[in-house]
Order: C-alpha cells, then sequence, then structure tokens
C-alpha cells in the first residue's frame, strides 16, 4: 500500500508542475506568434525595423490627427476614425534631431498660408500639437479689423484656395456678433472666448501685441469663431515649427493634396504606396511568425 501511495504521489507532483509550467508559457507564446523565435538574427531584423519608423517619424514624414473644428471648411475635425488626417512633411524646412527642437540644418522657412503643425505653446491646451495656417511672418504687423487681416497697414489678399467666406474676429467683431446674434451657440462660444481665451495678439493695436517678433509667426484657424491661436497664444517660435501639412490622407472621400504633390510620381507613390507597403510588411511579419512557430512545433 505504501508503496502505491508513493507512485501516486510521483505522479501528481509532476503533473501540478506541467500545469504550473503551461500557465506561465501562455503569455511567452502570444508573444513569440509576432516576434518568432528570440535569436540573433531576429533580433537584428526587429532593431532595423523599429530604427526605420522612427527614422521615418523622427526626420521625414508624420501624420496628425484633427480632433476640432478650429481648420474648418478646410480640414474636419473629429474622433479616431471620422477626423481628417493629415500627411506631415517634416524635412521641408529642414533636418532636426528627432523628436526635439533643435535643428541639424535649415533650408527653409515657413511661408504665409502654409498649414503648419507646431508644439502647444500653452501647456492647458489639451493638445501636445496643433494645426494652424501661417497668417503673419516676422517683423510684419499684423491687425485683425472689420473680418479681415491687416500686414503693415494693408489689406490682406487670401490665395484662390483658402475657402471663401472666412472672417478673422477681435473682440470687438465678438462683441458686436454676441449682441447682434440670435444664435444661442455663437453667444456660447463667444463668452467661452472671453472668459478664458481673451483675444490680445493681433487685436490690441500696440507693438507688444501686433509686431511680429524676428523668428515668430502669427498663426489662425480657418474657423475664426471657433479657433484657439495666435489671438490669444501669441507669436509662435520658429523652431517649435515640427512641419507642413501636405495632404489628407484619411478618411478615402475627404482626400485632398495641399501642395501639388499628389500629381507627381512620387506623390502618388507615397499616398497609394506607403499604406500599402506597411500594410503587406505586417501581413509578412505575421503570417513569417505564424511558418516558424509552427515550424518549431513539428520539430518538438
Amino acid at each position: 500500500m505504501e508503496n502505491s501511495s508513493d507512485k501516486n504521489t510521483e505522479n501528481k507532483i509532476p503533473l501540478e508542475l506541467q500545469k504550473k509550467s503551461d500557465f506561465l508559457n501562455k503569455p511567452k507564446k502570444f508573444i513569440l506568434f509576432f516576434t518568432g523565435p528570440w535569436t540573433l538574427r531576429n533580433a537584428i531584423e526587429w532593431t532595423l525595423l523599429i530604427i526605420g519608423i522612427l527614422v521615418i517619424k523622427g526626420f521625414l514624414l508624420d501624420q496628425y490627427l484633427i480632433p476640432s473644428d478650429s481648420m474648418e471648411p478646410t480640414l474636419h475635425g473629429g474622433g479616431l476614425f471620422t477626423g481628417d488626417r493629415v500627411l506631415v512633411n517634416k524635412f521641408i524646412y529642414g533636418i532636426r534631431i528627432p523628436f526635439t527642437t533643435k535643428w541639424i540644418i535649415k533650408w527653409g522657412k515657413p511661408k504665409r498660408w502654409d498649414i503648419v503643425i507646431f508644439k502647444s505653446p500653452e501647456k492647458k491646451l489639451w493638445r501636445e500639437n496643433i494645426i494652424k495656417r501661417v497668417a503673419g511672418l516676422p517683423g510684419e504687423t499684423i491687425t485683425i479689423k472689420n473680418g479681415k487681416i491687416e500686414i503693415n497697414g494693408e489689406p490682406l489678399e487670401s490665395p484662390p484656395d483658402l475657402p471663401k467666406g472666412i472672417s478673422y474676429y477681435n473682440q470687438k467683431d465678438l462683441l458686436y456678433l454676441f449682441l447682434t446674434s440670435d444664435d444661442e451657440f455663437i453667444k456660447k462660444t463667444i463668452t467661452r472666448i472671453f472668459e478664458k481665451y481673451p483675444y490680445r495678439y493681433g487685436c490690441i493695436e500696440t507693438d507688444e501685441f501686433k509686431k511680429v517678433p524676428p523668428g515668430h509667426y502669427f498663426v489662425l484657424g480657418d474657423n475664426s469663431l471657433n479657433s484657439i491661436d495666435s489671438r490669444y497664444y501669441g507669436w509662435i517660435p520658429e523652431k517649435d515649427i515640427i512641419g507642413k501639412a501636405l495632404a489628407v490622407w484619411w478618411p478615402p472621400n475627404r482626400m485632398k493634396d495641399f501642395t501639388g504633390f499628389s500629381y507627381t510620381w512620387w506623390g502618388k507613390t507615397i499616398i497609394l504606396g506607403l499604406p500599402l507597403f506597411l500594410i503587406t510588411l505586417c501581413l509578412y511579419l505575421i503570417i513569417n511568425q505564424t511558418k516558424k512557430i509552427r515550424s518549431k512545433a513539428d520539430n518538438e
């Protein structure tokens, strides 16, 4: 009897250990499904892939989700799948150390009406990066009145590609609109601006608020009534400008090109080829790793 009991105990312990081992191996198997075997060659391949992605995002191209309606009707804000996704050219003005504001070499500067992405000038603005349109250049005096922009005392002509009917508001314009409008939404919007985001720059006619300093820019949203922009937070340092918007690549029904590059062969390659390449690469990695895991399991 003692021998039989000892044998049962011996069989029971290895079984419990086997169950515990299987439980601990589940996360490892899940990770291996995506990464493949942990070999030196595989590690080098993944390292090169990650470096390639970081180089593209850090030096060349990136994408930006439009979160609000401050650039309507040019750019449509929304959620993860409904908001416009903008392709950003990060090397159009030069090359900087990736993920910093320090330039390595510069060869260009933002131009008037460029749609640019830049670092948020204030922490209380809930987005880390912001997208607006350049209106004022370094050294210029800028004044907003009667729905128009004046540069150095002269009315500024809008470019042909700017949506028609856009008006730009200062504090007096907002007050007049508040007193004459029957629209409750407009009244609430104006009240919020007066309480939280008072307009000063480009709206108060003193040098402090109307003369753009060297190395800085004045930016505005196309939806002037519902845009928190340079009128509130002031001049944008050139070093904080990340890049220029090239095109809307998502959703498909709102695709548009801001520069004309989509009509060139390399532009079409980027717009159509890059997403296709990334999807193909992901499928290849998943299929390849699945084959490796099955092959390893068969050998065992």
